[in-house]
């Protein structure tokens, strides 16, 4: 959806999150030396380069322990960054050299930008925010969760960091999430609670207001 929006590019940190998960990685290592070959959908000691891990074993362990999940974050978050950092380069540098783009924007599209605190290498932060009962509708028909899952999921979120209200209403912002937009971090909140086709509107309109980004911003 964001692809539609005439920037330079997109940046998907899901994506690259996987590549830190590819066998032989160094952060494939430290993973299962922190949650042992169980997480492994095979194990091979003869053979560590061909190691992939059973994302979905390693999910069930994280989201139901909060400890758990602190403990993966804290292998993965720097790698990720790491990767990101390089993409915006990569991106900047090609653009310099190629015909001007409608928005001279990067969008970096990740779940955890606050939580991670990338905010410092960006020109302005959106949340994005559904009420708890389209979430947990969407886990269950997009992702093929089933509804206990997807609460577990959305309650894990929740727990770390209080910045999405529980409220039905997904126009209420928490004190949490208001205090990040006043210290200027978060810099627009979008309301997606309706279908894709409002979602984009919404998202052309915020990218044309100035007050959707810091200040002081350029690629």
């Amino acid at each position: 959806m964001v692809d539609k929006l005439g920037c330079v590019a997109r940046i998907d940190a899901d994506k690259l999150a996987h590549c830190v998960y590819e066998p032989g990685s160094q952060s494939l290592q430290e993973i299962v030396a922190e949650f042992g070959n169980d997480i492994l959908l095979s194990c091979d000691p003869s053979n560590d380069l061909k190691a992939e891990i059973d994302r979905q074993k390693l999910g069930a362990i994280v989201f139901s322990d909060p400890n758990a999940m602190s403990k993966l974050e804290k292998i993965v978050w720097p790698h990720v960054r790491t990767k990101i950092e390089e993409r915006i380069h990569e991106i900047t540098t090609e653009y310099q050299s190629a015909s001007a783009s409608e928005n001279e924007i990067i969008i970096v599209e990740a779940a955890l930008l606050l939580e991670t605190d990338w905010h410092d290498m960006l020109d302005g932060l959106w949340v994005v925010q559904a009420s708890p009962s389209v979430a947990v509708e969407r886990l269950t028909e997009n992702r093929g969760l089933t509804e206990e899952d997807a609460l577990v999921r959305i309650c894990a979120q929740q727990k770390r960091r209080s910045l999405l209200s529980k409220s039905e209403d997904s126009d209420s912002i928490s004190d949490e999430l208001r205090a990040e937009i006043e210290n200027g971090i978060v810099t627009a909140v979008v309301t997606n609670d309706g279908t894709l086709e409002d979602l984009q509107k919404t998202l052309e309109k915020t990218l044309y207001d100035d007050a959707a980004f810091k200040k002081a911003r350029c690629i």
